[in-house]
């Protein structure tokens, strides 16, 4: 089975593959703005982790749709996808390239007095913590932000590319 999933993966990467439909057709036929929002930070995340040689990507999720997002842009890097729900980690594991990780904190990141910030360390300090990462890693974080009240936005996806240092 390792060798057929390798060779799919060496045909697709050379772009062998004939496409029937563009890759914009089939993603975004079915998704909200919201999807569409998160789909192009997601493969902006690839892409920078690929391009600046990051050694890590991480996620913070709480349905694990940041997780999936990711994923469908097939990283070539790790990502750690960080999340409070254990149902929604252990679907996680089904994907290529992710490794969920159970967020032991008492934050909630759905809560809009959540500062993404203090998750954003935390999820660092774990990846360091698991050997993951160690000081000089570019890391590319991703997570979603509920907008406060005095904000324009509902939700936000952000991206952050961090070159992380000792502690």
């Amino acid at each position: 089975m390792t060798s057929v999933v390798t060779e799919a993966d060496n045909i697709v990467d050379s772009g062998q593959a004939q496409k029937s439909f563009s890759d914009k057709e089939i993603v975004t036929e079915h998704m909200t703005p919201m999807d569409e929002e998160l789909d192009q930070v997601s493969k902006s995340a690839v892409k920078s982790a690929r391009d600046m040689n990051a050694e890590l990507i991480i996620l913070i999720t709480r349905s694990g749709k940041v997780a999936r997002a990711v994923a469908r842009h097939r990283p070539t890097v790790p990502v750690l996808a960080f999340c409070t729900d254990v149902q929604v980690a252990r679907r996680l594991q089904l994907h290529r390239s992710l490794t969920p990780v159970l967020l032991q904190s008492s934050l909630d990141p759905t809560c809009q007095h959540t500062r993404m910030g203090l998750l954003r360390a935390e999820a660092i300090r774990t990846a360091k913590e698991l050997g993951f990462a160690r000081a000089g890693d570019r890391v590319v974080t991703v997570d979603r932000t509920v907008g406060k009240e005095s904000d324009m936005h509902q939700f936000s996806h952000n991206m952050k590319v961090s070159t992380l240092r000792d502690t």
